[in-house]
């Protein structure tokens, strides 16, 4: 029974869309204009943003994360063996290994940042590719730079590939007075450059790095190899949960995503302004058809019609201008988008330069099924929103008065 009501509003307000084409489709016009620069706006907002996450999967270690110390609740949380092994039975963990991390100094005072890693944890989870030389034996007091502070080392100190570097290491006395203890390292291997951390540190010996510092049961991070990039963020959830920070390349992509919400906001913001003009013609021209229909609404209610009746038709030719406003402004913004991809892009490229160089090789838009859904969506609730006042307004009529008085 209320399908039947619903096809007979259909179809009675598909008679009057007929009649009145032209302004149907100059109404359906203005809401598709502003449907189209919202799907313009928020598909070139998230092609920058698949760009940019793109050039980060591409440039960056994506896989490779550190667990660390946190504070919870006013407690800290220790890496603690336990949770070593917490932290290895994670889902989507390939291999994990505990790192000590310190600061050393060469004889000519250049700082060096040192990692602490067991020899397999280097092959497992760091997964390096040598530009010379091997890996560490375990136990030994061998060194492996990465690529950045080796050519700085060569550069400035001379050192190179087999040399024996002098290392200090700052003590305090019993007085507190500061004693630099000298211990030599072998530099046994350089690291390929691989654009993250690690072209800056010096791995040695994990158990070398507690023996030096004096505790052997102490831990500052773990490094945790994660199976494949789409399952690092569900990791990353799992290493919270544990009361651990995790940090890594995956930063760079939450960063990314919080700026570009953001933008996409503006974007659509501004965008909306053109969805309001729109839902003022539809207001306009559902008010003006009332007021021409007034004595046909009149004899329409006399002759049986209820109030809710009134509004559900008014309603049902609303949502028609929703649903041309809403195919026509998907078309529009598939045609904006391409245009920005066409014109747009090369300013686009020219302004970041080699930033995100993969804009090069793609389009600057992303059109998503979603975007045009939600494209649609907008068009008719909206439509069917700004139908509300003049179908009310039609069902308030006296029929008596608008059959008397009506056009």
């Amino acid at each position: 029974m209320i399908f039947d009501r619903l096809i007979d509003y259909l179809r009675v307000s598909a008679h009057q869309v007929a009649r009145k084409r032209m302004r149907v489709f100059l109404t359906a016009l203005g809401i598709a204009i502003g449907v189209a620069a919202v799907v313009g706006t928020v598909s070139l907002g998230e092609g920058v943003r698949y760009q940019a996450v793109e050039a980060i999967k591409e440039q960056s270690d994506l896989t490779l994360i550190e667990a660390t110390a946190d504070i919870r609740g006013g407690a800290i949380q220790f890496i603690t063996p336990a949770k070593i092994e917490e932290l290895a039975a994670v889902q989507h963990v390939e291999a994990s290994s505990a790192v000590v991390r310190e600061a050393y100094t060469t004889k000519r005072q250049t700082y060096l940042e040192v990692v602490g890693i067991d020899p397999a944890g280097i092959e497992g989870v760091i997964r390096p590719k040598f530009l010379r030389g091997e890996n560490l034996e375990p136990g030994s007091r061998q060194a492996v730079l990465g690529h950045d502070v080796a050519e700085t080392l060569q550069r400035y100190e001379g050192v190179r590939f087999g040399d024996a570097v002098p290392i200090l290491i700052r003590r305090y006395d019993e007085d507190g007075m500061p004693v630099d203890e000298e211990v030599t390292f072998t530099l046994v291997g350089v690291l390929q450059e691989r654009d993250d951390a690690f072209d800056q540190v010096m791995l040695i010996d994990r158990g070398v790095a507690q023996e030096l510092r004096g505790d052997e049961t102490a831990f500052d991070g773990v490094l945790i190899r994660v199976d494949q990039p789409e399952t690092v963020f569900g990791v990353v959830d799992d290493v919270k949960a544990l009361g651990l920070t995790a940090k890594g390349a995956f930063q760079q992509i939450e960063s990314v995503n919080q700026l570009m919400d953001v933008v996409v906001l503006i974007l659509a913001f501004f965008a909306g302004v053109s969805l309001i003009v729109g839902v003022l013609m539809i207001v306009n021209t559902m008010v003006t058809s009332v007021f021409e229909r007034t004595r046909e609404i009149g004899i329409t209610m006399a002759i049986g019609a209820s109030p809710a009746d009134v509004v559900h038709l008014i309603l049902a030719e609303c949502l028609y201008i929703g649903l041309i406003g809403g195919v026509l402004g998907d078309l529009l913004g598939i045609a904006f988008t391409g245009v920005i991809n066409t014109f747009g892009k090369p300013f686009i490229v020219a302004q970041l330069g080699d930033t995100f160089s993969t804009f090069a090789e793609g389009d600057i838009t992303l059109i998503t099924p979603e975007i045009l859904v939600y494209g649609m969506a907008i068009a008719i609730v909206l439509s069917l929103a700004s139908g509300l006042y003049p179908a009310l307004k039609a069902s308030h009529l006296n029929p008596v008065t608008a059959i008397r008085t009506g056009v």
